[in-house]
């Protein structure tokens, strides 16, 4: 029997819980380090800015997750009012892969683009693999392939 994902809940950095901050960061850490043998930076300075989306299971650990985040207001897009917005860090532990929870992250990230920044273009660093699963959304390869921490990845624009 198929199991349902748990529901996607929106968090703000500063409202995140120790034990949310922890649970999330472990579980990217499990995901995207151990897993995919890919030792990158997660923390990147960029989370505290970030709308945070949680799914929690039933025994209260956090089983999925992504970020959202605006224009880049430190950076280059500062004055730009057509940067683009993106999200990224999506993890889904395994045990809630095939219930759907991967693609009720993209959604509601999708969602929050959208509410808050309607107008604009959404970009996201996939990897290669995940190519055909983002393009169900709209989303089309922007870039050739590049190496990012020893995977495979392309940029893919969601136009609005």
């Amino acid at each position: 029997m198929k199991t349902s994902p748990p529901p996607v809940r929106r968090v703000a950095f500063d409202a995140l819980t120790l034990r949310d901050l922890h649970d999330m960061l472990a579980l990217r850490s499990r995901v995207f380090v151990v897993e995919q043998a890919s030792p990158y930076p997660d923390i990147d300075g960029r989370d505290p800015g970030a709308l945070h989306l949680i799914a929690v299971n039933e025994a209260g650990t956090i089983v999925g997750c992504a970020r959202c985040l605006g224009p880049d207001e430190d950076g280059p897009d500062r004055a730009n009012p057509d940067a683009p917005v993106s999200f990224g860090r999506l993890a889904v532990d395994p045990s809630q892969r095939s219930t759907g929870l991967g693609r009720a992250l993209v959604a509601e990230s999708l969602t929050v683009l959208a509410e808050r920044w309607p107008d604009r273009d959404v970009v996201i660093g996939a990897q290669q693999h995940l190519e055909r699963f983002y393009g169900s959304f709209g989303f089309v390869r922007d870039t050739d392939p590049y190496d990012d921490f020893g995977i495979p990845h392309i940029d893919m624009r969601l136009r609005r």
